[in-house]
């Protein structure tokens, strides 16, 4: 079965530009539309610094850097793919006030939960890249309130305690980034199991968000009886495509959640059933679960 981005490849070959070109802008519209909205709202505000209006209600301060402004535009602000998955992060965050979130990279989603909280929250925000844990702290130091305990872990999560080599995803802008020769394509960093991150804390994770480009099978085979245990709200991306490319199977972590009685918010995402389905046409699914 042919992809989407294979399919819009295939049309862009043979569609006329000035066509290709009219359909881009048409269906950048909404995106045009939510940028404009922004910027009003944060001259209506006074607001300093970078705000993003994730909804009229709730904004984020993105850190001084290109690398985090597009990453943060483009999840909180700007209508795409990922649109639908910071709605149902916010739905599924509801009345929750502790969140650890793998996978942090510059911090998004961990700054949209403590500016969400109208109470004392705690957050522990976990990324590897040391390129991007400096733009990380800096969304701490925007976003953190005096209610917010928010702690940062440079390490990965993995099924093993030790160092690992990771492949390199995040795409870095300042300075030409990852088009400069020297630019790295993996990096070795400390790493723990989830269990391990779970006893140095002392408090209760009560949701869990887990980007970590496919390598969401290490972390959740490893973690089933801490899941069991916690039994947290799980915002979850699984990479179809790049799983199979590691001949990883995400059945593995799947079935036993749904035998934990994970359910996902949105309809299409309810069940196992629905789960493989999406398996068989989406790259990636960005699920938002609860344990029922």
């Amino acid at each position: 079965m042919m992809t989407s981005s294979a399919l819009k490849s295939a049309l862009r070959t043979i569609i006329p530009f000035p066509i290709w070109q009219t359909a881009g802008f048409v269906t950048r519209i909404p995106s045009y539309w939510r940028i404009d909205q922004n910027e009003a709202l944060r001259i209506r505000h006074g607001l300093p610094g970078l705000p993003l209006h994730v909804t009229k209600a709730i904004h984020v301060f993105a850190p001084e850097s290109i690398t985090a402004y597009r990453c943060w535009q483009y999840h909180g602000v700007e209508v795409n793919d990922s649109s639908e998955e910071v709605m149902d992060f916010l739905e599924l965050s509801e009345g929750r006030r502790a969140l650890i979130d793998i996978g942090a990279q510059t911090g998004f989603i961990s700054a949209l939960f403590a500016r969400s909280r109208p109470e004392d929250c705690h957050i522990l925000s976990v990324e590897p890249d040391p390129r991007v844990v400096p733009m990380l702290k800096r969304a701490v130091a925007l976003n953190a309130s005096e209610m917010a305990d928010w702690t940062i872990k440079a390490a990965a999560i993995s099924d093993k305690s030790g160092r690992i080599s990771l492949p390199v995803f995040n795409r870095i802008y300042e300075n030409g980034g990852d088009t400069e020769p020297e630019a790295p394509s993996s990096f070795e960093v400390p790493a723990m199991t989830l269990a391990e991150l779970l006893g140095g804390l002392d408090w209760r994770p009560d949701i869990l968000k887990i980007d970590v480009e496919s390598f969401e099978h290490e972390i959740l085979c490893s973690s089933l009886d801490e899941i069991e245990r916690l039994r947290p709200a799980l915002q979850l991306e699984v990479h179809w495509k790049m799983l199979a490319e590691r001949n990883r199977n995400a059945r593995d972590f799947l079935e036993p959640l749904a035998s934990l009685g994970y359910r996902g918010i949105r309809r299409r995402y309810r069940s196992l059933d629905n789960w493989l389905r999406a398996g068989q046409v989406e790259p990636v699914s960005r699920m938002a679960l609860k344990a029922v």
